[in-house]
């Protein structure tokens, strides 16, 4: 068998030139690193953790002759060891992180990397840039093997003959709106449902408020909830149809069965207060960050995810929770939403808490973390089957299980081999436990013979008892059925291995919320992304808790979307003012052939709030700049249609021929 050569003080070693650091040091002497040529004759010093893409990543520290006085270093993982060192100095496993230096710059994502080719190529590509990629065919970072540890984990076969949960007194709750009875969960409308789901708060401390701000300085009146719950409506139903564009359903053609939009939202909101609604967006009430560009576009959202977790909606106690790698967690209170580095989304944030224990090991117990204490049920994804993962859940009260899968490696401290072979002799349906402590913690590591494999689970609850509740299972086996019932942690997973895939699936449909919202403002995506979660979380809600105790069959989705559209429009917040500003005379001339006329503002006449006009002007016939763009002509007249924009003889014309074009394209 091929021995693999360690690295440790002394090593003669060579890495890819082009993710030596610090790179400014690298391209003094070595400008052109096209082709990837490698760097040769690397003399390793240590291993320590330094700032690798903003984040903490295990590197091995070189000295070569042509960087005197300079220190190289690059990832582990990159790193070819040509010749060993003495073996009384190869490296170890860091056991703490040392200063991270934050003085080199941050890799940029390659430009071919653009989703219009495979995966699997992006992902090799990401890889040779030095960038880690979440990929399911990759182990957990956790679970790639060091070299020269010896793991003594002292594992038994056997059940210890106590459910840990069950000793602790836990026990399942049926699923319930936390603060709600069955009654009234059961009279819940979808309106007041989307309510309990969507941040309210947030909604009246922030975003209303700095909506207003940016209305106030584009001189449009302001808005209250009412009128942006219809605003959302709105888009949920333009969601409903796929391939046409917003304009059309404001075209003043009339409505054709075959072309076009199927319905015109005049009555419910004008195209230009809808438009101006969208312009004036605004997430956050943080101030900005010195950086501009990626480093504004996290901040921009910061308020919008940091209350994201206040709302009540989310609280659906008993339900047990599937984690897949879409990082959404709904449970008691919270709706945690981890934002994950990736081609769309900005490189530059902090790095989050939790972080030293582990890539995965930290994403658990910040996605599980409102969880705490309450001795709930986790069913994990093999993306996430970490021991120390489910140990450090166990330390704060949280019971899970994850599937064991082998990618390339066993995960740590599951002797997968040994395993198999020894529920090979094993009868189909047959289960065992491979049981053992870490960290003071007690788990064990579920086999259950199936026709062709050993099922594997690592758990921290759970017997080899059969279910009582577990339908059963059959499976012929050289022409005799065999007949078993799936144990606890089995049937927990397949019972819910699909849970998030299925919220995926509804939220990923055919006709997509986040598709049609075409926008290439990142905020708006990610307020998008939080609607459209919030939509699948009220129909599979209202699926459980109210459909499902009446006579009429459950609506589908798509039946569901307009609905809740029609509660949004309809909302019981809309004021009168508010309908009688969308009512305003513009309303009326829309189905005039003379909509768009020309006229001018009454004396004295400063500005339009949007119902009425604004008076105070010195001049009584003052003049104001053209707001077309790059006009600056000073005039007194407007659009009949955009009373609040002036607009000049010339960009009338254009403005009339513009209108025209749409029209006939509609």
């Amino acid at each position: 068998m091929k021995m693999v050569k360690r690295v440790g003080l002394g090593a003669v070693c060579s890495a890819p030139l082009h993710l030596m650091k610090p790179s400014k040091v690298i391209k003094t002497k070595y400008p052109n690193t096209l082709g990837r040529p490698r760097i040769e004759q690397l003399l390793a010093l240590r291993k320590e953790v330094r700032s690798l893409n903003n984040k903490p990543q295990v590197c091995i520290v070189f000295r070569h002759d042509d960087f005197p006085n300079e220190e190289l270093y690059c990832h582990q993982r990159f790193c070819r060891v040509e010749q060993e060192g003495p073996l009384d100095n190869v490296f170890g496993e860091v056991d703490e992180v040392e200063g991270v230096d934050d003085e080199h710059p941050t890799v940029e994502v390659p430009g071919e990397v653009s989703g219009s080719v495979a995966r699997s190529e992006d992902a090799a590509l990401l890889r040779n840039e030095g960038f880690d990629v979440d990929d399911d065919n990759e182990p957990a970072p956790e679970n790639i093997p060091v070299t020269g540890e010896i793991l003594n984990d002292q594992q038994t076969w056997g059940w210890s003959g106590r459910c840990p949960r069950k000793f602790s007194g836990d026990s399942y709750d049926p699923p319930k709106l936390i603060g709600m009875t069955n009654s009234e969960s059961k009279s819940m409308t979808i309106f007041s449902m989307f309510l309990w789901f969507f941040p309210v708060d947030y909604l009246h401390e922030v975003l209303l408020g700095e909506l207003n701000k940016s209305l106030a300085e584009e001189k449009a009146r302001t808005i209250c909830l009412g009128e942006f719950l219809r605003f959302l409506g709105i888009w949920f139903y333009m969601a409903s149809f796929k391939g046409l564009t917003r304009r059309q359903f404001w075209s003043t053609q009339d409505i054709d069965p075959f072309s076009g939009a199927p319905i015109r939202f005049h009555e419910w909101m004008s195209r230009h207060r809808f438009d101006i609604i969208l312009k004036c967006l605004k997430f956050t009430n943080h101030p900005p960050p010195r950086r501009t560009k990626t480093s504004s576009m996290v901040f921009a959202n910061s308020s919008m995810l940091g209350t994201a977790t206040c709302s009540r909606g989310s609280a659906l106690r008993g339900f047990r929770v599937l984690m897949s790698q879409c990082l959404l967690g709904l449970h008691d209170g919270h709706a945690l939403i981890e934002l994950v580095e990736g081609k769309d989304a900005p490189r530059e944030r902090l790095i989050p808490t939790n972080s030293v224990a582990g890539k995965t090991v930290g994403l658990l117990l910040r996605m599980l973390s409102s969880m705490n204490g309450r001795g709930m049920l986790v069913v994990l994804d093999s993306g996430f089957c970490v021991l120390q993962g489910l140990v450090e859940l166990r330390k704060l009260g949280i019971f899970a299980s994850a599937v064991i899968k082998k990618r390339r490696f066993w995960p740590k401290h599951v002797p997968g081999d040994m395993m198999d072979q020894h529920m090979s002799a094993k009868q189909v349906g047959d289960v065992d436990s491979l049981k053992g402590h870490l960290d003071g913690v007690p788990y064990d590591l579920f086999c259950m013979k199936d026709t062709d494999y050993t099922m594997k689970l690592m758990s921290t609850y759970g017997s080899l008892v059969p279910s009582p509740k577990a339908p059963d299972k059959f499976r012929n086996v050289d022409g005799e059925v065999r007949k078993f019932q799936y144990t606890e942690p089995f049937e927990n997973h397949y019972l819910y291995r699909h849970a998030v895939d299925d919220h995926n699936n509804l939220r990923h449909s055919d006709i997509s919320l986040e598709e049609t919202w075409v926008t290439h403002q990142w905020e708006n995506r990610v307020f998008a992304f939080i609607l459209a979660i919030t939509e699948v979380n009220v129909y599979l809600a209202m699926r459980f808790f109210v459909w499902r105790c009446g006579d009429k069959p459950p609506m589908t989705f798509l039946e569901f979307r307009r609905q809740l559209a029609k509660a949004l429009i309809y909302n019981e917040h809309m004021t009168h003012q508010d309908e009688d500003d969308d009512s305003s005379p513009r309303r009326s001339k829309r189905g005039k052939k003379t909509q768009h006329e020309k006229e001018s503002a009454p004396s004295h006449a400063r500005s339009y709030d949007g119902s009425n006009w604004i008076f105070g002007a010195k001049d009584a016939y003052q003049r104001y700049t053209c707001k077309s763009p790059g006009c600056k002509k000073l005039v007194r007249t407007y659009c009949s249609c955009s009373v609040e924009y002036w607009m000049c003889d010339a960009c009338y014309v254009v403005h009339r021929i513009a209108v025209a074009t749409d029209e006939n394209v509609e």
